[in-house]
């Protein structure tokens, strides 16, 4: 099953992309970038790892890009294949260029999301990226008014 990471401040948000991922996986929802890593980590460490991140750029204490960063470095820590790594989706009020560019290069970000967003936005992102199969979210299409 999905594991799906949701690094997010606001506890509107978290319950929203909660709900709309529900479907889809098992989903944990922290509100800070250090219990995202640690949450990130235990993963790791239990050889059950998060396939997908859901990551908030403006989080208090350490900011999403910095947060991106070290989970990038964990991964590199366990030896996770480039391929096996987790698919981070940034979501971001922020409709910045040059964010966008730090977390695509130096985080290696699989998308960017500018808020606010619809839950099929999510889903079609997933589809898109392959994480979960197109017809989940023609199903999902089918139930959500």
């Amino acid at each position: 099953m999905l594991r799906v990471l949701i690094i997010e401040d606001e506890q509107v948000n978290r319950e929203f992309l909660l709900l709309a991922l529900k479907p889809h996986g098992h989903c944990t929802a922290v509100g800070t970038g250090e219990a995202g890593l640690h949450e990130h980590r235990r993963g790791l460490t239990a050889e059950n790892p998060f396939g997908v991140v859901f990551l908030d750029i403006m989080l208090p204490g350490i900011d999403g890009l910095k947060t991106l960063e070290m989970l990038r470095a964990a991964e590199d820590d366990f030896d996770v294949p480039q391929a096996a790594r987790a698919h981070v989706i940034i979501t971001t009020v922020l409709d910045d260029d040059q964010t966008a560019a730090r977390a695509f290069i130096h985080g290696q970000a699989a998308s960017y999301l500018t808020k606010p967003f619809r839950a099929g936005q999510l889903i079609d992102e997933l589809s898109k990226l392959g994480i979960i199969p197109h017809q989940e979210r023609a199903q999902q299409r089918l139930t959500t008014p």
